[in-house]
């Protein structure tokens, strides 16, 4: 943590939602932030509105950027939504209906294809109670946590997308698979990896840290090491044990692991603390 401090200005902080700031949950609507996690990132975001020199704070979800938003609600932070494919800043003091929300033009061809396949899969699978379809414009997310045998959904699923496909003609969507989620994406949209790497160019930051719970923050996590390993950063990668099924690829590219995301808002609150007693004229200033 001291590293990350100490590091040159400025310092870029990134989370994932769920499974990091929310525990996760058999109903995806129902999440909710952990209260200590909301106040860790106002205090940071107090601090960033002081010196947005020194420090930025960026939400990434798969979620929409809209709906993480209206779940954080902590206005000086960034929502970056669908895996960083869209999204906005909030600013202070701002309500989260207030985010202006930007799209990469060029994903919008594959809003229609996202759609149809949505539909296809639903209807091929009877639209069971247990299967969340969650339409995310040009991407689509196949949620099965709430079934019954999980194995047998997402091979249930995933055949469904491969009949759904081959009926289609094709759709130029790719598939990644989650913590039971199955997500269609183009694969343009690269993910939280190409998310980070174009955040860690834009606004050259002197250390990143970051903090997730799936394959997707896996991502995040090998593209902050990336740059580590080049000597641009000082970086920390966090996994959060947010349900059971963690994944191997969470762990093997994450420098520290903590058990809970109530751990993971205890370790934003140290930060802001740490941040807030720097002796450094920088913060004080």
């Amino acid at each position: 943590m001291r590293e990350l401090v100490d590091a040159p200005p400025p310092l870029l902080v990134v989370t994932d939602f769920d499974g990091t700031l929310s525990p996760i949950v058999m109903e995806p609507m129902g999440a909710r932030i952990e209260p200590l996690g909301r106040r860790a990132l106002r205090r940071l975001a107090r601090l960033a509105e002081r010196r947005p020199d020194r420090l930025s704070i960026v939400v990434l979800s798969g979620r929409l950027a809209a709906d993480v938003a209206g779940r954080v609600r902590v206005g000086g932070v960034r929502y970056l939504g669908n895996h960083g494919i869209e999204g906005g800043a909030l600013g202070r003091g701002r309500r989260a209906e207030a985010l202006q929300i930007t799209v990469e033009e060029a994903l919008q061809r594959w809003v229609p294809p996202a759609q149809a396949i949505a539909t296809a899969v639903g209807n091929r699978l009877g639209n069971p109670p247990w299967l969340f379809l969650e339409p995310k414009g040009p991407t689509v997310a196949f949620h099965f946590r709430q079934a019954p045998d999980p194995a047998a959904a997402k091979v249930a699923v995933i055949e469904a997308i491969e009949a759904a496909e081959a009926e289609l003609g094709g759709t130029g969507l790719i598939q990644v698979d989650g913590r039971r989620i199955v997500e269609l994406r183009p694969e343009l949209a690269g993910g939280k990896g190409a998310a980070l790497a174009r955040l860690i160019v834009r606004e050259r930051p002197g250390a990143v840290l970051v903090l997730g719970d799936d394959v997707s923050d896996a991502e995040a996590f090998e593209a902050m090491r990336a740059a580590r390993s080049r000597g641009e950063i000082q970086g920390l990668a966090v996994a959060v044990h947010g349900a059971s099924e963690t994944p191997a690829s969470i762990r093997d590219s994450a420098d520290l692991f903590l058990p809970s995301t109530r751990d993971a808002a205890r370790l934003l609150s140290a930060l802001a603390g740490a941040l807030e007693r720097a002796s450094s004229p920088a913060w004080t200033a």
